[in-house]
């Protein structure tokens, strides 16, 4: 699946069995005992802090293992590359009330951080988790505010442990061996019209062994025409590692409706392979000398990509129509578009959701990726079904595939579940504009 410069940046940063084990057995270590009384009131201390750092490793050795497990985690389509680039960390840090924070892994690269952690409180309150922040030499490093690139994943191992996985964007690339510290602060329930309590705040810190990755700065520049206006867009870079792969536009203006409205579509200059995509959405986008950076994540394997085709495309007619496909028929590749789109691949309903994946066919831009529903359920009359449904859509990473859980209530579930014959889903109808695509060579910096 991977490039040899893959595989590379890949065992950069795997590290034996035998250093975790040893991480583990400092943190399990026993106390030095003494004979004094005030030294031995001390060691009675040290020996509960010992009990909770033992306490800690149980929690956080089955952590990474626990999220392989989880459907969610394996539709992200990142298990082989964590497998390999995933650190073992083991940083604990203990608050006042008990609860206990633990790092499990960590995987670095010039764009991203990912930490894998463990959460066990002693209270079962988990409707506010820690708020998260990166730091490096006293400075935020983490682009707060940042979505639709990452899926937060957190799961209850049981009423007081939470397992779970977050990816930072950072604001610059990190050094090998750096320090980096993770600040943390848990909030409590909110009483109605007031701010949640502060429970604590706490930091942890551990070092980082960033993989190799690859930059290309870029020099294309394209234009299209957003709602009857001319848009002069700059490619500016692109960033590649295994643990994923960001393209960075620039805008001359600060035109947020241009910005939110410019769709293109990626495709391999060599192969004639449409990449799929979708953009990341950041909250401080803004720059004091008038332009906006908009950073979009690439899908699929492209690790061999060698020429990058952007070609802008404009909107076909007025309002998304609707199309109907069969569930007996799936896989469905009928996007009801000429130039391509999203289609059904598969439909099951499993545990009172109603899962469908979504495949990329042919040229496809972002418009179904941020779309925040997209599939609906029919009974053989066309009759829509279910009620209240709440709705999550993972992308797969690995092939561009986004999944869409649905989960009605569990009333209509049970009276409209074996009724389903039919999915619809909205069809975003574009054409490409060829004649204003911008060819970019990638040559390593």
């Amino acid at each position: 699946m991977f490039s040899q410069e893959y595989k590379k940046g890949m065992e950069h940063v795997v590290l034996s069995r035998e250093k975790k084990e040893e991480i583990v057995a400092l943190m399990t270590a026993e106390p030095v005992k003494t004979a004094s009384h005030t030294l031995r009131v001390l060691t009675v201390a040290a020996v509960l802090c010992s009990l909770l750092a033992i306490t800690a490793a149980a929690y956080y050795m089955g952590v990474f293992e626990f999220l392989q497990g989880q459907n969610e985690y394996a539709m992200l389509g990142m298990n082989e590359v964590y497998e390999a680039c995933a650190r073992p960390v083991g940083a604990s840090v203990s608050a006042e009330n008990g609860d206990v924070f633990t790092v499990d892994r960590v995987a670095t690269d010039g764009t991203f951080c990912t930490i894998f952690y463990c959460l066990h409180v002693q209270d079962e309150t988990w409707r506010y988790t820690p708020r998260m922040t990166l730091r490096s030499g006293g400075e935020d490093i983490s682009m707060e505010g940042y979505g639709n690139s990452f899926e937060n994943q957190e799961y209850l191992a049981d009423d007081h442990t939470l397992y779970g996985a977050w990816r930072f964007l950072l604001r610059e690339p990190l050094e090998d061996g750096e320090q980096v510290e993770l600040a943390l602060a848990r909030y409590g329930e909110a009483e109605p019209g007031e701010p949640a309590p502060l429970l604590w705040e706490k930091a942890l810190t551990f070092s980082v062994d960033p993989i190799r990755g690859e930059q290309f700065e870029l020099d294309a520049v394209l234009s299209a025409q957003v709602r009857g206006k001319p848009v002069q867009v700059e490619a500016v870079s692109l960033n590649r590692s295994p643990l994923g792969t960001l393209l960075r536009l620039r805008w001359a203006e600060k035109d947020t409706n241009a910005r939110e409205w410019y769709d293109f579509v990626l495709r391999d200059g060599d192969t004639g392979t449409y990449i799929p995509y979708d953009q990341v959405v950041i909250n401080h986008y803004w720059d004091p000398e008038g332009y906006v950076d908009s950073v979009y994540e690439l899908y699929g394997d492209v690790s061999g990509l060698k020429t990058l085709e952007i070609i802008p495309n404009t909107p076909v007619g007025g309002e998304a129509p609707r199309q109907v496909v069969d569930v007996d028929s799936l896989p469905s590749t009928d996007t009801d578009n000429p130039d391509g789109g999203y289609a059904p691949a598969s439909y099951e309903a499993v545990d009172g959701q109603l899962i469908v994946k979504m495949q990329p066919v042919g040229a496809v831009n972002a418009w179904y990726a941020r779309l925040g529903n997209g599939v609906y359920f029919l009974d053989s009359q066309g009759n829509e079904l279910f009620d209240n449904i709440f709705v999550r859509k993972i992308k797969n990473r690995s092939d561009g595939t986004i999944t869409v859980i649905s989960t009605p209530t569990e009333a209509s579930y049970q009276r409209d579940v074996d009724k389903v014959a039919q999915l619809w889903f909205f069809v975003p109808e574009y054409e490409l504009l060829e004649g204003r695509k911008a060819v970019i060579r990638l040559d390593p910096q």
